[in-house]
């Protein structure tokens, strides 16, 4: 992953010190954004304390979603009338963790297709706001709510981070990638913003994230054209320069995750040979199961649906 940030920022993650809660607003654009996402986080020393607004019924996948469940994401059915007590209730939970956290938003409320951009530039015309090349038009309701709702004594950062992957030699930032152990590449321009500068009417404050929206999207481009260092002489939210950093793989994750592996594995292979019929059942039934499990995952991030425009 190679990131774009300001001088601030690279010491943070030189420290590995976030240093302070921040919202995050980020592009929803591939299968592997939470992966993204966390990577980002991890550079900071904060990614055990990241929280997501998520659609409810995402917590009900196996693994992930779980584990979401149990670590205080916030998990929305996508109705403000329904969402917004508990929105208000675990944001003043979240706020009041001893150490930092970072709670993602995904304004555009749905990943990135072609059809869902379809969609969304039509809805865009229809109601006379700017058409986005690389973007959903984001969803302004919830943005809005919970902008007033933050108690500014404990959090005063909101960054905005624009991610592109999967270009030049990079595999496919999927999932299936993932599981065969292919190569995926991202980076990520990040821009700090005070949310004292962010409006909190609902009018001003949906106008802000389509201007946001609309700046994100000529990041976007100019990272897919090469075009980047043209355009960051240009962006108007931050005055701060922002240049690249970009950290090698670290030898450690390597050698937890084989030692781990040995660790686990070699005594179930053990208990697998010496056992009989019924471990051998057992060992058949929880190696289905594990496969329907990822099975469900895999297709759960493919699903493509028809976006509605908030």
């Amino acid at each position: 992953m190679t990131i774009i940030c300001d001088e601030e920022f690279r010491s943070r993650i030189a420290k590995k010190d976030p240093e302070e809660n921040g919202l995050i607003l980020m592009n929803h654009h591939y299968e592997l954004d939470w992966l993204y996402a966390w990577m980002v986080a991890d550079r900071v020393g904060v990614v055990g304390n990241c929280r997501s607004f998520i659609k409810d019924s995402l917590k009900y996948l196996p693994i992930l979603g779980w584990a979401g469940n149990f670590s205080d994401d916030l998990y929305l059915k996508r109705n403000m009338e329904k969402d917004k007590d508990k929105i208000q209730k675990n944001l003043k939970e979240l706020l009041e963790y001893p150490y930092p956290v970072w709670l993602f938003l995904f304004a555009e409320g749905t990943r990135f297709t072609s059809e869902k951009h379809q969609a969304s530039q039509k809805f865009a015309e229809s109601k006379g706001l700017p058409r986005l090349e690389h973007h959903l038009i984001p969803r302004t309701k919830g943005f809005t709510f919970t902008i007033p709702k933050l108690d500014k004594t404990k959090i005063t950062t909101m960054y905005d981070l624009t991610m592109v992957a999967g270009t030049g030699d990079s595999a496919p930032p999927t999932l299936t990638s993932l599981i065969l152990g292919r190569k995926t590449e991202a980076t990520v321009v990040i821009r700090k913003i005070n949310l004292e500068n962010i409006p909190t009417g609902e009018e001003e404050g949906a106008k802000w994230l389509m201007d946001i929206y609309v700046e994100k999207d000529k990041i976007k481009k100019s990272l897919l054209e090469g075009t980047w260092q043209i355009l960051n002489e240009t962006h108007t939210i931050t005055t701060s320069t922002l240049s690249s950093v970009c950290n090698p793989p670290r030898m450690q994750s390597c050698l937890l995750t084989v030692s781990v592996n040995i660790l686990v594995l070699l005594p179930l292979f053990y208990l697998l040979l010496s056992g009989g019929i019924v471990t051998w059942a057992v060992a058949v039934l929880v190696l289905i199961m594990s496969w329907a499990a990822l099975h469900v995952l895999v297709n759960a991030s493919k699903v493509k649906k028809s976006a509605k425009a908030d």
